[in-house]
């Protein structure tokens, strides 16, 4: 599978079409897929093993997804919260806050995380 880096920083890849994924790879991706999803509709996804998401080149949306997502992680999580309401996008915003959580799991700042959205709600 060849990838392309798209920001380093927020840890976000590339690839041209799912064509080249492998069988184990592709198994990953559907356990992360709702269950009558097509992998041909998928504009992105989630690699924990490498902590990539990575974005398919071969969706048609791939490059509104790509600046959704970057937009997305620089966002304090307030600023989260309020793109929440966002209805055409609020599938892939949930995705991306999972991606996040499993991110803060793998790093060891869940509890952080669940101590500053609580003082959030309490504001």
């Amino acid at each position: 599978m060849r990838l392309g880096i798209l920001d380093a920083e927020l840890s976000i890849c590339t690839i041209d079409g799912l064509e080249d994924l492998g069988a184990i790879q592709e198994r990953r991706i559907r356990e992360q897929m709702p269950e009558r999803a097509r992998l041909e509709d998928l504009a992105f996804f989630y690699m924990p093993d490498r902590d990539w998401i990575v974005v398919n080149r071969g969706h048609r949306l791939s490059g509104y997804y790509a600046d959704i997502i970057k937009t997305y992680l620089e966002l304090p999580p307030k600023g989260r919260k309020q793109c929440a309401a966002c209805g055409e996008v609020r599938d892939a915003l949930k995705i991306l806050d999972d991606i996040i959580f499993r991110r803060r799991l793998i790093y060891g700042e869940v509890l952080p995380y669940l101590t500053e959205g609580r003082k959030e709600a309490a504001e």
